[in-house]
């Protein structure tokens, strides 16, 4: 744990570096920020909101974003960097860190833009909780570090993209033990509001 909590202050302080130089570069950057709760299961589980188990665990976090490229028409390719604070039964620091790609080619009329987005990367957290304390015990094995993954949508009016409402899947794993022997790690699923600039 100590371990993670170093590489967790150590992230926080390129996150806040990254930012600060990032927001003087004027390039297409977004902030967000969401609140959910975990799921007591696996990935799949997660992504099922209406008929999955919940844990007394929430997530409440924020993050950044900055696009880099647009290899195809409304594809685009960027980074991306987050905080949550995990608590309920007891608190827990994370920091996320990692690539982003989304299209914002969809529209249905002139009313609804639907942007799906992927992002992959790293996530450190300053103590596990929940089911991922629970499949850290079993296995022996350390959550500290693991792959993040989050699959989202986002919604949005076409004559005001700049605003959007996004649901998410916050996914820690270890990749079935390639990472801190662990297998599946936390799975939220968040709401959150995002803006562009």
């Amino acid at each position: 744990m100590r371990v993670a909590f170093i590489l967790f202050l150590t992230l926080l302080g390129a996150l806040v570096s990254f930012t600060v130089t990032a927001l003087g570069q004027g390039r297409d950057q977004a902030v967000f920020a969401f609140g959910g709760r975990y799921v007591d299961g696996y990935f799949e589980h997660a992504l099922a909101p209406l008929v999955a188990d919940y844990e007394d665990n929430v997530v409440l976090g924020a993050g950044y974003q900055k696009f880099l490229a647009e290899p195809l028409p409304d594809f685009h390719l960027g980074v991306e960097a987050g905080l949550a604070l995990r608590g309920g039964q007891q608190a827990s620091g994370e920091v996320w860190a990692g690539a982003v790609a989304r299209y914002d080619g969809w529209t249905i009329g002139e009313q609804l833009r639907i942007s799906p987005a992927f992002t992959f990367g790293l996530s450190a957290v300053t103590n596990s909780i929940g089911v991922e304390a629970e499949r850290a015990a079993d296995r022996h094995a350390d959550p500290g570090l693991l792959f993040y993954l989050a699959p989202e949508i986002n919604l949005s009016a076409p004559d005001n993209p700049d605003t959007e409402l996004f649901y998410r899947v916050q996914h820690r794993s270890g990749a079935w033990g390639t990472m801190g022997d662990m297998f599946d790690g936390h799975n939220a699923q968040v709401i959150g509001l995002r803006h562009h600039f």
